[in-house]
């Protein structure tokens, strides 16, 4: 699939690059995660609808017990700029004592991510790892540290391998960022 649909868009990642970096965040997180289980699985917690390609791409490197929830939460619906916080999904499970890995497509300002990290936390869980498949290099407001950062883009509007623009190009083969004036 070629983005042309969108308009005119330059490509950022290949496809095999932003699966080289999800091979990398999944050997960091092992390393850090695969040793606090013996118990209880970790929570892998996808926030919808960017993070499933990510999360589908990552699961079957990680190595330790784990289940699957997700939540949705946004900020952008169909459009390219950020509005208040939308909670539609929150996880089905209970995250008391848990220990979860929240995964989301993007770092852009880092209201999403926190909401849902400071939700995990008013939940009960005893620890929240975050990881994105990309970080946006852009000031932010908000002091966020993210866990796993799978590749680093410019501060453009970026979509595709999970990532959408208005609603559509999650499935384009790699990431791919519009021109300012689309």
């Amino acid at each position: 699939m070629t983005p042309t649909h969108l308009g005119p868009a330059e490509h950022l990642f290949s496809a095999e690059e932003v699966e080289a970096a999800i091979q990398r965040m999944a050997v960091a997180i092992n390393k850090d995660l695969e040793h606090l289980t013996p118990h209880r699985p970790v929570v892998l917690l996808c926030v919808l609808t960017g993070a499933i390609v990510v999360v589908g791409q990552l699961m079957p490197h990680l190595h330790f017990p784990m289940t699957l929830d997700c939540v949705q939460v946004s900020r952008y619906g169909s459009e390219t700029s950020g509005g208040e916080l939308q909670w539609r999904t929150r996880p089905k499970e209970s995250l008391a004592g848990a220990v979860v890995l929240l995964v989301d497509d993007i770092l852009d300002e880092g209201i999403t991510l926190k909401s849902i990290q400071d939700y995990c936390m008013a939940e009960g869980a005893v620890a929240v790892h975050t990881a994105v498949m990309v970080r946006k290099m852009r000031p932010r407001s908000i002091d966020l540290q993210v866990d796993y950062v799978g590749l680093e883009v410019p501060d453009q509007f970026v979509f595709g391998y999970g990532l959408d623009a208005r609603g559509l190009g999650r499935n384009a083969p790699g990431i791919f960022f519009l021109p300012e004036d689309h």
